[in-house]
């Protein structure tokens, strides 16, 4: 009797140990920056002539956001401190995304 016992309940720890650590991988799948955990935002694109008056380039030149290949597509990553991420899909490729919280602008490849 304490055999069985023992089988079942050592078969039930498993099992919630083997549920347990396949929900926490797959756990909060939310949009969310994975550095800062802050919201993604959605991008606001700036015109050049509107950059270069309010925000000029440091360098001659605005610094490419990063792109994360496991993030949905338009997403990426401000070059600034605290590395916002924003959502650049309305966004055309090339074109100037103003970053809200670091107040400078970057370009979205």
């Amino acid at each position: 009797m304490k055999a069985n016992s023992l089988k079942i309940l050592s078969a039930v720890v498993t099992g919630l140990f083997v549920l347990g650590t396949t929900m926490y991988a797959q756990g909060g799948r939310e949009a969310t920056d994975t550095r800062t955990s802050h919201p993604v935002m959605t991008a606001t694109a700036i015109t050049k002539v509107d950059a270069d008056q309010k925000h000029p380039p440091k360098g001659g030149h605005y610094p490419p956001a990063t792109r994360n290949p496991h993030d949905a597509s338009g997403v990426v990553t401000s070059p600034y401190p605290p590395y916002q991420q924003y959502d650049c899909s309305k966004v055309a490729h090339g074109g100037l995304v103003l970053d809200i919280r670091a107040k400078r602008v970057f370009v979205y490849p």
